[in-house]
């Protein structure tokens, strides 16, 4: 019996497929974590849009047919996630987006996602958030142990929130009992 031996590659011709090989591989897996993190700002959304169906604002704050403003501070991870919710209505009013607000400008805000860039000037923002009567989430480590609102948090492809009470109170929020229910852990009293 003949052992047949498959020919080689051509050292040249190897030298170029073996890294388009490796390009294709990297890109492919870089648009699998794309795709990844388009859904996680969706679902990230979503639990926005909730987040404000589950609060009342003191009435200076959020007037009869005012809009419900979520703002987003810093670096905006969602992309067009949250076009989907501006064509909403929370408690009959409607849901308008503002990105790239100033820590400094926080007036007629009222849900305040906190992008990580700003983490550095977190004792800042939730000082004028909470003048403001805004509610404020972020996804970093630690948000709420900071003094933050609400914290998403991402475990075993879960996203999972934590509550501080302390913030919502000094805010003039009130959350309801049903979302704090869902909620992972709730700092503070009810």
């Amino acid at each position: 019996m003949t052992v047949r031996r498959l020919p080689l590659l051509p050292s040249r011709l190897a030298r170029v497929i073996v890294p388009l090989l490796g390009l294709l591989i990297a890109l492919l897996a870089s648009i699998t974590r794309a795709d990844t993190a388009v859904a996680e700002y969706q679902l990230k959304a979503a639990y926005l849009f909730n987040f404000a169906k589950f609060t009342e604002w003191p009435a200076a704050a959020l007037p009869a047919g005012a809009a419900v403003t979520v703002c987003v501070t810093g670096r905006d991870p969602f992309g067009e996630a949250l076009a989907g919710i501006e064509t909403k209505t929370v408690q009959n009013h409607p849901v308008r987006v503002r990105r790239g607000v100033r820590i400094d400008d926080l007036r007629g805000c009222h849900l305040v996602f906190v992008g990580e860039s700003e983490e550095r000037r977190l004792p800042e923002l939730f000082r004028n958030a909470e003048a403001a009567s805004a509610l404020t989430l972020g996804d970093t480590e630690g948000f709420v142990d900071h003094g933050g609102t609400i914290g998403l948090v991402t475990r075993d492809n879960r996203i999972l929130f934590d509550v501080n009470m302390d913030s919502a109170r000094r805010a003039g929020l009130r959350l309801s009992s049903q979302m704090l229910k869902l909620a992972r852990t709730v700092k503070g009293k009810p």
